[in-house]
């Protein structure tokens, strides 16, 4: 269907590049080429999502996908994708969940999970405080917390 009209030679200089950890250069050579081809976008998706470019690079995994889908390549970096950032939006939402409230300039969350129930007295916000601020060190003052 689609086919790569570039210069096969520029495609391994890319990976090169990718392979050295050199995504900015891989990128920025990318940019100079007008022709674009799944493994323009699928190259493109890999350079730029290694630069910190999250929304271009899944774009463009996702266009090479697209354009080339029996291309397991291609699919891998796909689901590799999709994986690690649906990973990443669970645990942010369980951490963001921990922390709903601001209690006075504590950095704690409080009733989430708490032994106390729904209604928590003011010792057991500033004990669960202490508790939230002791895990963030790697100790545990309350352990069924």
């Amino acid at each position: 269907m689609y086919s790569n009209t570039y210069n096969n030679e520029s495609f391994i200089n890319v990976r090169k590049f990718i392979a050295n950890n050199e995504f900015e250069k891989a990128y920025n050579f990318l940019k100079s080429i007008g022709d674009k081809c799944s493994t323009w976008y699928y190259l493109n998706g890999i350079s730029s999502m290694n630069i910190g470019y999250y929304e271009e690079g899944e774009e463009s995994i996702k266009k090479a996908n697209t354009m080339e889908p029996q291309n397991m390549e291609y699919k891998k970096a796909l689901e590799s994708y999709n994986f690690y950032r649906d990973d990443y939006r669970d645990r942010s939402n369980r951490y963001n969940r921990r922390r709903r409230s601001d209690l006075g300039g504590c950095c704690c969350c409080c009733c989430d999970d708490c032994c106390c129930g729904d209604d928590c007295c003011e010792n057991c916000t500033k004990l669960w405080c202490l508790d939230s601020c002791c895990e963030c060190f790697g100790g545990d003052l309350v352990s069924c917390c």
